[in-house]
C-alpha cells in the first residue's frame, strides 16, 4: 500500500502534537488537583499544608484556590495578603472571591473601609447565588448597612433580597420579612397569618444556628 507524502506530513505533525497537547492538559489540571488537595488539607486542620498545596494553584491564576487562600490568611489576620488574592479572585469573576473582596470592605480590613465598594462586590457574587452574599446584602437592607438609606431599605429591591435569604433559612429574614407582614413594610399587605407563619420558621431556624455555635465552641 503506498502513502502519500501528503499523508504521511499529517501523521508525522499528529506524533508531534499529541505530548504537546497531553502537557498543556497535564499543566491545566495541576491546579485543580492543588486546589481539591488544598481543601482536603484545610477540612483535616492542616492549614499549614493547605496554604502550601493552594499558594501554588492561586499562583498559577485558578480563582477558587486564590478565594480559599484569602479566606486563610483572613482568618489568620494577613489582611493585606488576603484582599490581594480576594481582588484577583474577584478580577475572573469567582463569586467566592467576590464576596470576600466585598466583606473586607465593608469591615476596612486590609484595605479603607468603603461600603459602596462593598456593596458593589458582594451583590455581584448575591447576583450569582451565593448564599453568604445574599444573607449579608438582605441583613445590611435590614440594617442599614453598606450605605442603604431609608429610601432603598423600604424598597422592591431590598423584599427581593430578603425574600432570598429568607427562602434559604436565614433566620434574621425570617424574622425580618415576618415584621414586615405585620407591618406593612416594603410594601406589602399586613397579613398577621403569614406573620406568624414565618415567625415560626424564623424561631426554628435560630435555634438550629444557636446549636450549631454551640458545637463549634465545645470543639475548639
Amino acid at each position: 500500500m503506498r502513502i502519500r507524502v501528503k499523508d504521511s506530513l499529517k501523521v508525522f505533525s499528529a506524533i508531534l502534537v499529541l505530548p504537546l497537547l497531553w502537557h498543556a492538559c497535564a499543566v491545566w489540571a495541576a491546579p485543580e488537583d492543588d486546589y481539591r488537595s488544598g481543601a482536603d488539607a484545610y477540612r483535616g486542620g492542616d492549614v499549614v499544608g493547605a496554604m502550601e498545596l493552594l499558594r501554588k494553584s492561586a499562583d498559577a491564576g485558578h480563582a477558587p484556590s486564590q478565594s480559599l487562600l484569602a479566606y486563610i490568611l483572613d482568618k489568620a489576620e494577613f489582611d493585606n495578603e488576603a484582599v490581594a488574592y480576594y481582588r484577583k479572585a474577584a478580577a475572573q469573576g469567582d463569586p467566592d472571591g467576590e464576596y470576600g473582596l466585598g466583606s473586607m470592605y465593608a469591615t476596612g480590613e486590609g484595605v479603607k473601609r468603603d461600603p459602596a465598594e462593598a456593596r458593589k462586590w458582594i451583590t455581584r457574587a448575591a447576583r450569582k447565588g451565593h448564599a453568604a452574599a445574599i444573607n449579608s446584602l438582605a441583613q445590611a437592607y435590614m440594617d442599614g448597612a453598606l450605605g442603604f438609606d431609608e429610601t432603598q431599605r423600604n424598597s422592591a429591591e431590598a423584599l427581593r433580597w430578603v425574600r432570598l435569604a429568607a427562602d434559604s433559612g436565614y433566620w434574621p429574614a425570617l424574622e425580618g420579612l415576618a415584621a414586615a407582614y405585620r407591618t406593612g413594610a416594603y410594601g406589602l399587605a399586613v397579613d398577621v397569618q403569614q406573620a406568624e407563619v414565618l415567625a415560626v420558621r424564623g424561631r426554628a431556624a435560630r435555634g438550629v444556628a444557636e446549636k450549631r455555635v454551640v458545637r463549634a465552641k465545645e470543639k475548639k
